[in-house]
């Protein structure tokens, strides 16, 4: 079978993509990658809750399955919107690497532990800045943008004291030397879908059943489907410090979520557990907590 994968050109979303070439090349598929430039890589001067919708690095590739271009992409699960346009699907979703937060930096004494200096984190995400404000308020969140080279370059230059980013990326591309500290999941809960690879495709692809034989992790898939479903149902995305982490132990998934004000001062958190069968009902329903416990005023004011 020819399967066309639509990709960004970042090293990290390559990464991505050959891995799931490769494994189709090795069931005897014949790959073709088709190369797209998204608004979130063309447009890296501002910070990703300024440039005003989600789908920043996804709408591009969609738009290239959509006029036939291509039949599949992949993506890192958090960038995918939890609303897809219509003619596409979540295809699959691979199994999860550590999905936790990671601190990284150059100096031995830059750590959450060393109260005695200020430090500049760089970082573009609202709900790391908000955590950090929260629980290490002697780092300072300081804006940045760019693929993950050129973040540690800026972090190598000294522009940074620190980097705060997630682990799989770190780790795909070979930076684990410069982790001072894994962030515990309790504190630092990371973003829905983090760690996570997903496939998505034309619904009308004719290969659907094969690929995602190839690749779909039942447990990261149920893990990641419910804290889809808490995102959707809290309305955030780039604009909003939602947090959340599903963990399938068995047929039993257990979701915890909640969410920061972008100050850091006010963190709503909870958890619900459940059949895995019914993991968008669970990250409905601990979206409703949430949102009933003073989530709403967080979100809206």
């Amino acid at each position: 079978m020819r399967i066309r994968i639509a990709t960004r050109g970042s090293k990290l979303a390559l990464w991505q993509t050959h891995h799931v070439r490769d494994v189709l090349t090795n069931h005897g598929h014949e790959v073709e990658l088709v190369m797209v430039k998204t608004v979130g890589d063309i447009q890296t001067d501002r910070p990703l809750h300024q440039l005003g919708a989600q789908g920043l690095f996804t709408k591009a590739l969609d738009d290239a399955m959509l006029d036939g271009l291509a039949d599949i992409s992949v993506h890192s699960a958090k960038d995918i919107p939890t609303k897809l346009p219509d003619g596409i699907g979540l295809l699959a979703v691979l199994e999860r690497e550590d999905p936790r937060d990671v601190l990284l930096a150059i100096r031995p004494e830059v750590d959450l532990d060393n109260f005695t200096e200020q430090f500049s984190v760089g970082t573009s995400s609202i709900r790391r800045q908000a955590l950090l404000s929260h629980y290490a308020g002697h780092f300072q969140p300081k804006d940045i943008r760019g693929n993950l080279d050129t973040r540690v370059a800026k972090l190598e230059a000294g522009e940074y004291d620190a980097l705060l980013l997630a682990y799989a990326g770190v780790k795909r591309m070979g930076y684990t030397h410069l982790v001072r500290r894994k962030l515990n999941v309790s504190t630092f809960t990371p973003a829905v879908g983090q760690g996570a690879i997903a496939i998505t495709g034309k619904l009308d692809f004719g290969g659907w059943g094969t690929v995602r034989g190839a690749f779909n992790h039942e447990a990261t898939e149920s893990a990641v489907l419910g804290e889809r479903a808490f995102l959707r149902l809290m309305e955030g995305g780039c604009h909003a410090a939602v947090f959340a982490l599903g963990t399938v132990i068995g047929t039993n998934l257990s979701l915890h979520g909640g969410v920061a004000s972008p100050d850091g001062k006010v963190i709503l958190r909870n958890d619900v557990e459940g059949p895995a069968r019914d993991a968008e009902v669970l990250g409905e329903s601990l979206a409703s907590i949430i949102i009933k416990s003073g989530g709403h005023q967080i979100l809206h004011g």
